[in-house]
């Protein structure tokens, strides 16, 4: 029963976290675009060959701001989704970094 419970409250998560998160623009996609859920993001190892005993898996939605190189302060802008780069659709972000802005 406990199992049951957990696993209906994990599916009820990623199901809120992609409510609100969804691919910007038409740039930057392949044909597994559909396929990507931010509850579920390239949970495998990166990289197998090179496999560690600890790691930790930060792929996900994470708060993003975009400010000038200068800002000393930021407030989060929207979320981002991780590893995606903030240029790509898939990211939820969609957006250029110029050498004046940092991420």
């Amino acid at each position: 029963m406990k199992k049951i419970l957990t696993s209906i409250a994990a599916i009820s998560i990623a199901v809120i976290a992609s409510a609100q998160w969804s691919p910007v623009g038409k740039e930057i996609k392949t044909p597994w675009a559909a396929e990507v859920n931010p509850g579920n993001v390239l949970p495998e190892y990166p990289r197998p060959q090179m496999v560690r005993q600890v790691w930790s898996n930060l792929n996900g939605l994470w708060n993003y701001a975009i400010t000038d190189t200068d800002a000393s302060t930021f407030t989060a802008e929207g979320e981002i989704l991780v590893p995606f780069a903030v240029e790509s659709s898939l990211s939820g972000v969609g957006r250029r970094i110029t050498k004046d802005n940092t991420l």
